[in-house]
Formats: structure tokens, sequence, C-alpha cells
């Protein structure tokens, strides 16, 4: 519904001719909350222009009392109706359609006889003539209305059914104050005769007018805060909220954005907002076009939508207030991936991601046809308890709604193949989330807007929100109700107070003889706070965390479209989906109402988000765990594990080699991690001290491990040579020149006996620590060896030469335990077009993932031996890939400073930037330890922000780096390698 009203501008050329109201606008300005009249009262697509102060003369024996009986109010003028609203609230609000008139004009014209009416508040005219023998017409400019029809509405201020009176060609008298009856006559009088012409000339005629007060309309520049404000942009808008369209002007300078309505509806004649305060800047759809901005503010809980005549101008604004003004605007698209991951490691709950999820989606609460939409969760609404650790209790998250009744499926399912293939089938003739099923849930909150939706009438009592067992029985049974939840049945802030009819609203009786009164409750609930409580905390148990990525699949994911939704049984009407239509290329305007009517009938899908699967939130030990180790590292809190229920480790080794980190490499000791194992996480990495720091190597040391007893430090260098540094003893145990040309990388044997060397001269080493010699060489690739990865049994090598070979190796008896390598791999792998510049394995043994010199990351099944996917991550070189220690999630960093957390399926879960180049880094799943051209920098990986940088300790460039935890001591142990040879030892 589209608004408008008076401006002081006046047109010569227009056909409405426009006064300024001064006494009036000042007079009502003031008192506006007295004011009934809101624009949900008018009908869809009309305009509201111009309103004055006016008296009504009701219908009395002699015109003389019915002068004593005039009720003061307000004449609004509309495109399609005139509405009087009186100023007691005692009396109705009436509406007149122009359609439903029969004449209007100057009372003066008329000659009248006392003769009844239909109307208590009519007379009948008689006939028209120029004499008049009327005695209002001598006191007073009166006008008159002849209809056959009023609409009173609001009634002692109650929202209830309008009442549609049928009339008789019943007349109704008026006259205005302070301003001239026939300028203000001759526009409604405009108005009445276009209401005549049929749709598509009265649509046009209507248009022009708007467009033409429009133009005419400038920004008051007296309403500025500060006069010394410059002014960046003027831009005709429209101001957006529930079921209302309010047309103005944004005038937008340096320091704030303004809108000025077009008419004087608002209790402010202006808004305007500091740009400083607006944290978020979205684009938005609206009626199926990419016109609309929404603006978030700081408490985050407000937000603007404005829509504009076109995308360019949209995207004007757009650019202006994200790229020059708005100094606090988010980045949308690293804020999607913080959420993600908050949400993956607890720190933001399941209703916000949800919330996030929805407006990132374009849902809004400004357009119910894009209305935030959220699951069922639970299933039993009729036990007299609920017991929410139960996974009996809750609904199949990983199918749609419509799908969760197997025999209705069966139905729909059949009727889909029996569609013809001219146009696209649908499995749902219907959508889960319309503007219907919003007010289905929502009328005893906001009547009005049902009202409106319905055309003045509540619907059916049958067929109205009456019982949650009801609605739970509808949408998994009915062939035409798949509808899902809104965000108000999550949030016990409000107690649940939609779900009462507070209101005292006369809602009907239904076909069973009850009276619609509060929404029935489940025996489970006593109440409706109870319920909306006991709703959250299903949303927030751990099978719901758990399951939740797949309805996100479903609704904002990859299962939204396409042969996945087929597949999936998720699959609706081809127009509810984005892009479907361009409704800006449909010039018949009958058609595009018609589309447009459709759309906000079936409902329109959700942006997709997600190409891939969305990740699974993790458990919920490790989110506790991780909230724990995020608060200790921001806020030097101790740890606490006492209350969390962490399992303990099994493995039989004393200390936890958790990691090795180089460009090339990382550490094989203990490969049998568990991310519910707290010993698998490093404690306040942000607390780390330098503790030891020696010169080792002549050259960059490319790969180092610490010992399980943190007391031997093996490490390679560029150099050629390996070394063996006992740190107790603070002296050389072992120094060996391997070969003629740079050691790239090495592995440590689970049981430290074995060290296997990659080396720039294409070969493969392997060291026996106590022989104190090679015991084995093998000529691996065709170029140099950049990268290894030893898991149990199984080696993986890359190369200068573009392959990922793999190899199997093999224990045998003898002096110091035999250790060897098949001389041919298993696999060799040519998928990349250059050089592999880092490996890792999963903690299971399962995958391989490598990344490349061009940016592309590769995944391998070790078990099948073949290529799971591959994809491009980067267009700079990839520096280091690692796995959490659960093995569902890859850390992936690139030579720019680029790093991103991606989930085992592929899909994105953040990305961020370290402002330096990282050569290396290491991960518990929890935290993240950087090696970078300008030293050591540590961040949280449970919210994607740096904790410290250490450059400031040393500012080495690190090359290489190991963490593990010694389980003795429970201390954790950082060994980096510097570029000049240097190898430092940190302690938490």
């Amino acid at each position: 519904m589209n608004e408008h009203s008076r401006s002081s501008n006046s047109s010569n050329n227009s056909n409405i001719v426009e006064e300024e109201d001064s006494h009036s606008r000042g007079m009502y300005q003031s008192n506006k909350q007295k004011f009934r009249f809101n624009l949900i009262l008018m009908d869809e697509g009309e305009y509201y222009f111009d309103d004055y102060s006016a008296s009504y003369y009701p219908q009395a024996d002699t015109e003389d009392e019915s002068w004593a009986k005039r009720t003061k109010g307000r004449i609004l003028v509309c495109s399609s109706s005139i509405f009087f609203e009186p100023d007691d609230i005692g009396l109705p609000i009436m509406r007149f359609p122009f359609k439903e008139m029969l004449a209007i004009g100057e009372l003066s014209e008329l000659q009248v006889q006392p003769q009844q009416s239909s109307h208590p508040f009519a007379r009948r005219v008689v006939s028209n003539t120029s004499q008049s023998s009327s005695l209002l017409a001598s006191k007073a400019e009166i006008f008159y209305i002849q209809t056959n029809q009023v609409v009173e509405m609001k009634d002692n201020d109650v929202n209830s059914p309008y009442s549609f009176k049928k009339l008789n060609k019943s007349m109704f008298k008026f006259s205005l104050n302070y301003v001239s009856l026939p300028l203000i006559l001759g526009n409604m009088k405009v108005f009445f005769l276009y209401s005549k012409k049929d749709r598509m000339e009265h649509d046009m005629l209507i248009k022009s007018l708007i467009e033409d007060r429009e133009n005419r309309l400038q920004f008051d520049l007296s309403l500025l805060v500060d006069i010394n404000e410059r002014n960046r942009i003027e831009i005709k808008c429209c101001k957006i909220t529930p079921l209302v369209e309010n047309p103005g002007r944004l005038f937008i300078t340096n320091v704030r954005l303004y809108f000025q309505p077009m008419n004087n509806i608002e209790a402010q004649r202006i808004n305007h907002f500091n740009l400083d305060s607006i944290t978020k800047v979205l684009k938005r759809r609206h009626g199926l076009r990419e016109i609309g901005l929404e603006l978030f503010f700081n408490d985050e809980s407000s937000s603007l939508f404005f829509t504009f005549k076109n995308l360019n101008n949209r995207d004007e604004v757009y650019r202006l207030l994200t790229m020059e003004l708005c100094k606090n605007v988010l980045n949308v698209n690293l804020e999607q991936k913080n959420y993600l991951l908050k949400w993956q490691n607890g720190i933001i709950s399941n209703y916000e991601y949800l919330i996030y999820l929805n407006s990132a989606a374009g849902r809004t609460y400004s357009d119910l046809t894009q209305y935030p939409v959220f699951p069922w969760v639970l299933s039993d609404y009729t036990s007299q308890t609920i017991d929410l650790g139960n996974p009996a209790v809750y609904r199949d998250l990983s199918r749609p709604i419509g799908a969760l009744n197997p025999t209705r499926l069966a139905t729909l399912q059949e009727r889909y193949a029996q569609m013809p293939t001219d146009e696209p089938r649908f499995l749902y003739g219907t959508h889960y989330s319309t503007p219907a099923y919003v007010l289905y849930y929502l009328v005893r909150q906001v009547p009005e807007f049902m009202l409106r939706l319905q055309n003045g009438r509540f619907d059916a009592p049958s067929r109205m929100f009456h019982s949650i067992q009801e609605t739970w029985h509808s949408v998994t049974n009915s062939s035409s109700d798949v509808k899902e939840l809104i965000p108000e049945f999550y949030e016990p802030d409000n107690q649940g107070g939609f779900l009462a009819n507070d209101q005292r609203l006369d809602l009907g009786i239904r076909q069973d003889g009850k009276r619609l009164g509060d929404v029935i409750l489940p025996p489970w609930a006593k109440t409706s706070s109870e319920f909306v409580s006991t709703l959250r905390n299903a949303l927030e148990s751990e099978y719901v965390s758990q399951n939740l990525h797949h309805w996100i699949d479903l609704i904002f994911g990859y299962k939204q479209q396409g042969e996945e939704a087929v597949q999936a049984n998720n699959l609706f009407y081809h127009l509810t989906y984005e892009g479907s239509v361009n409704i800006d290329a449909i010039t018949n305007p009958f058609e595009r109402q018609s589309l447009e009517a459709q759309i906000n009938e079936f409902g329109q899908t959700p942006r997709q988000l997600f190409k891939t699967p969305h990740p699974q939130r993790l458990p919920l030990v490790q989110r506790n765990y991780n909230l724990i180790i995020d608060n200790n590292n921001n806020n030097s809190i101790e740890n606490d594990f006492d209350n969390l229920n962490i399992k303990e480790n099994n493995n039989n080794n004393n200390s936890t080699n958790n990691s090795n980190n180089n460009n090339n490499n990382n550490n094989t000791t203990n490969n049998n991690n568990n991310q519910e194992d707290s010993n698998n996480s490093w404690g306040s990495i942000a607390n780390l001290q330098l503790k030891n720091s020696f010169k080792n190597h002549r050259d960059k040391v490319s790969s180092l491990y610490l010992s399980n007893n943190s007391d031997i430090i093996y490490s390679v260098s560029q150099d050629a040579s390996l070394k063996i540094y006992s740190l107790k003893d603070k002296k050389q145990l072992r120094s060996l020149n391997v070969c003629e040309l740079a050691l790239s990388s090495c592995q440590l044997s689970n049981d430290e006996k074995h060290i296997v060397i990659g080396s720039w001269d294409n070969n493969i080493y392997i060291y026996t620590v106590d022989n104190g010699s090679i015991s084995d060489t093998l000529i691996a690739h065709d170029d140099a060896i950049s990268c290894l990865k030893l898991h149990d049994n199984i080696l993986v090598s890359g190369s200068w030469d573009s392959t990922i070979k793999v190899w199997r190796c093999n224990r045998f008896g003898g002096i110091g335990g035999g250790f060897g390598i098949e001389s041919v791999p298993i696999a060799d792998f040519i998928d990349s077009e250059s050089e592999i510049r880092s490996i890792d394995i999963s903690p299971n043994g399962s995958i391989c993932v490598a990344g490349s010199e061009d940016g592309h990351l590769f995944f391998y099944d070790l078990g099948q031996l073949s290529l799971l996917r591959s994809m491009r991550i980067y267009h700079d070189p990839i520096t280091c890939v690692r796995f959490t220690p659960d093995g569902k999630r890859i850390v992936i960093s690139c030579i720019d400073g680029s790093i991103k957390l991606i989930g085992i399926e592929g899909s994105e879960i953040f990305s961020g930037t370290v402002n330096d180049q990282i050569n290396c880094f290491e991960t518990d799943g929890t935290s993240m330890v950087f090696g970078c051209e300008r030293g050591i920098r540590i961040w949280s990986l449970a919210t994607g922000t740096e904790l410290r940088d250490l450059s400031s300790v040393s500012d080495e460039s690190v090359i290489s780096i190991n963490v593990s935890i010694n389980r003795e001591t429970s201390k954790t142990n950082i060994l980096t390698g510097s570029h000049n040879g240097n190898i430092n030892l940190w302690e938490i």
C-alpha cells in the first residue's frame, strides 16, 4: 500500500490543486497520538494524499439541530476513498469508496427533502437545482457525498471487523475548516471521476498524479539538525512497514540520514539518524524487485526498510552508505562467516543464528511476504509432561514439514509425477511462509493486519489459530498446509503474548460451537509463557543443535533448489524462488499485479545462502570447552575443567605431539586425536611466553618436532642438515648432513625411533635415531619433495612436480625396530596443475587434503585411493592446510594472509585476514597459532578474532611450528623455526 500527503508546492499543470493547511497541520501534529486513522485502513494499492480539519453533520429533524450536533474530526482524501475520523473515539471512522459514490459536490447546489434514509446519519438527495433552501449551506461551506455504501471501522477504537453498510442513494454532509472548499472539492471530484474509468486507465491516471507530486516535493532544508551539514544525495523512496509503503524523500548528508514523508501521517515531520549509528546495510527484495535497503542500528533490534524506484537508485545509496559515509558498517560477507563460526562453537545460540540466517537471506519483520521463518522442533503436543532429553519428542529436522507424513507425501508425489512438463513442476502447492500464515499466528497481537489482508474481516473461525495440537496435526496431515513457525514462538521475553486474546477480540464461533479466545496450549504447558520458554529450551537442546544444519540445508541451503530439492522432497511452486521472474520486464500492469498477488499468496522462498551441505554444530562438550578457552584467552581466567564431562584419551603415550606445522608438513605423533579430548586443546594460548632461544642451523628451519617428554628437539633445515638437540643438557646430540640439497620436511614416527625426511633432491630418506644414520633412501618424485604427512602405516608426499603420492610403510624387527617404505606408491595422483605446497591427513586416516601453488584444494579418499573433490580456494598460493582434531573442519592459509575454515564437505564456515604473510600454522580446533613473516600471531577459532600479536617479543620470520602438550606437566609447548636458523621454545 502506498500513501501520499499534500505538499506545499503546487503546479498549474496538475489536476489536483494543493493548499497548505497550516492550521490543521499544526493542531494535529501536536496531538498525533489521538488519531485512530492509520495507513493500514486503506485498500491494497491505495494512496493517501491529504487530510483536513472538518465537521460532520449527522441526520436530525432540523438542520439547526444537525448543526448543533455536528461532529468534529478529520477528512482524509485518498486515491480510492474518503475517510472521516471523528474526534470522539466512541464513533466509528467512516470510509466512502469513490466507486460506490453516486455524486459529490457543494450542498448549496442541492435541494434536500427531509426523508429518512437507510443510514441514521444520512439524508436522501431528491434533485439538483441551482436554488438552495439549505440552512446549513448558509452557515458554512458544506459538501455532500451521495453513496450506496459506507464502511465503518474502529468503533470505540476497537479492532473489530469492518461494518459494510449498504445504502440507497444516501447523502452525508461535511464542512472543511481553514481551507477553501472549492479547491479541495475540486481535487475530490477528480478522484471521483477517475473511479468511473476502467481499472487500467484509473491506475494510470492515479500514477500520473502521484509521480507529479513526488517530482515536486523537495526536501525541507530548514529541518536539518545542523546547517553546516553537506548534502550527499536526495532521492525518492518509500519507507516500508508491514503492509504499508510510505513514500517520501531520503536526504543524506555527511553526518545524518533524513527521511521526509510525503504526508503528515507520522508523529514527526521528519526522521533523522546519525550515520555513525548505522551498523549494517543489507540489500533487499520487495515485490519481487531488487529495490530495497534495510538499515540496522547500534541496538540491533531496530531497522529501517526503504525501497527505491529502481535497482540503480538502490545501489547508488548502498554504495554511498557502505563505501563512504558509514564508518561502523560491518562487512556482510565476513559477518556471515563469523556467525557460522560462532554458532558452531556455541558462542551464539541456535535462535540467534536462525535470526541471522533469516536476515542474510532477505527475511525481514518489515515485509510479511518475507517474514522470518523458524522450524517446528517438537512433535509432542498431547502429553501431560515433556522430556526435552528424549529424542522421540522432536520433529525430524532432516525432512521438510511436508515430508514428515509418508502417506501424505506419497499422495503429493503421485500428483507431482502426473503434472505436465511444459511448466516447472512442484510438490507443494502452498508454501511454508506466507503473509496469511504469519497473521494466522499473530492475529491476536496485530488484528488490524488481518483485517487489512482479509478486506476488513477476520478469517472464518474454523480456519483461525485455535490450538497448538490442532495446528500441528494440520501441518503434518493436510495436503494444503505445510507452514513452519515464526520467531515469536521462541522468544520468552514476549511471554507468549501473541497466543492470548488480551484485546478481547470477537474472533467468532467455530463449527464445534467453541468461541475463539486464547490459543489452546499442549497439556505440558500451563501458561503461554511456559509454552514459549519450553519451545526455546527445545530449540537450544542438544538434539536440535546436532540436527539443525539439516533444516538449514532445506530452507537456506543446497537442498533448497534444483535436483537436491527434488531428492529431498522440498520443491515448491517455481515463482516462489528468487530470480524465477523478472518483474521489471513485464509491461502489462494486469499481468504484473496478478503475478505479485500470486507471490503474496504462495509466499517467497528465502535467498539461497549455501550451495554445499551446512556444517554441523560442534558437540556440547566441545562447545563448552571452546567457551571456557575463549574466555580464558580474552580475560586471563584460569582454566577450570572440573565441571566438564570430558572423555579421557585412551592413547597410552605420556604426551601429545598434537601437531607439527610448516608450509609443508605436520606431525604424526598421536594421530588418534579426538576433538572431545581436552588434552588435545592447548589452554590459554594467549598467555604464551618465550622460554628459550638458540641458533641450531645455518639456514631456514623447514620442519621440527619436540619429543614426548618435551626434552628433545628434532629439526631439519634448508642447509641440508638434520639435528637432534637436548633441551635438558643444552647440547647437540646428533648432526647429519643428509644430502647436498635442502631438506624441506620431516615426520617423526610415534615411537620417536625414525624420522622420515623429504628433500629437494627428489628423495625421501629414513633416519634411524638409535643408529644415528640413514637406513633407507627412496627416489620418490621427478622434482623436489615439498611436503610429507605420516599417519600409521601410510605416508603421503607432495612435490614441485605437482603430484601427490601415497606410500605404504612397513615395520619389522631388528636393531632399533625396522622401518621402511615400499618402493612403489599405492597411489599417484596427478590432479594438480601446480606445485603441492601442503598436505594433511584426517585424524582417523580416511581423508587427505592437499593445497597447491595456484590456490586449489584437493580431497582424497585414502580408503578408495580416489579423488573426492577439488575446489579453488584462492588465486594465490596456499601455504598450509590442517584438519581440526575432530576431523570435521579444515583450516587453509594463503600467502597473502587470508585464512579460511571449511567443513569436510567443502562448505565455508569462516574467512579472515591476518595482517601478515602466513608461512605456517597449527590449530587445536579452538585456537590457531600462525607463523608469519614478522613473528607469531594467535587467533581464536571460536570467534575468528586475533588474541595476541607476539611480534614485539620476536619478529623473526617463522617458517615452521610444532605444538605439543606434555601430559605429565599438562604444559603446552610451542617450537618455532626461523628463516635465520634459530629455534624458539614458547610455553604457556
